[in-house]
């Protein structure tokens, strides 16, 4: 990614290798999961794909003081817009 939005190559490799694993590992999953987060790159900023990720890790963890990420609205607007990307690259990639 050439662009000033591009996203970190370590964050890229993550999602496509999670994909994957997701999905299968064939080639063909391969060029599907990399198609998918450049079309989530083309539509979310890396700032609010980086806080998405935050949201979703730590709503996920056990505890009181995560409940937070849980139960805040404005957060979970931060999580729709990278749902709503997917869903979009799903379109687009598979």
């Amino acid at each position: 990614h050439a662009e000033a939005n591009a996203y970190p190559t370590e964050v890229v490799a993550d999602y496509v290798l999670g994909c994957m694993a997701s999905n299968g590992g064939t080639q063909d999953m391969l060029r599907r999961c990399s198609c998918s987060i450049d079309a989530v790159a083309s539509i979310l900023p890396y700032d609010t794909y980086e806080k998405a990720d935050t949201i979703i890790r730590m709503s996920g963890v056990a505890g009181g003081n995560t409940e937070i990420f849980r139960t805040t609205k404005m957060l979970k607007k931060v999580v729709d817009q990278l749902r709503l990307a997917q869903i979009e690259a799903d379109f687009r990639c598979f």
